[in-house]
């Protein structure tokens, strides 16, 4: 994902009392967050095709 250009390691860490030196922190890079949305589109379309089927039924606990 690091490659991809999805993430990037974030410059910022918690408390130091609180983190790991050897833990690494990530970001979503404003190019992660249009390939997130574009796969949110594509899995909503599907849902949409398997409920159409009847393959699948309503979402359930869904506000």
């Amino acid at each position: 994902m690091r490659a991809g250009g999805l993430i990037e390691e974030a410059d910022e860490r918690p408390d130091p009392a609180l983190d790991d030196e050897r833990r690494r922190y990530y970001r979503l890079t404003d190019f992660g967050a249009k390939v997130v949305s574009a796969e949110i589109r594509r899995l909503s379309g599907l849902i949409k095709t398997a409920r159409g089927k009847r393959l699948i039924g309503p979402a359930k606990g869904v506000a």
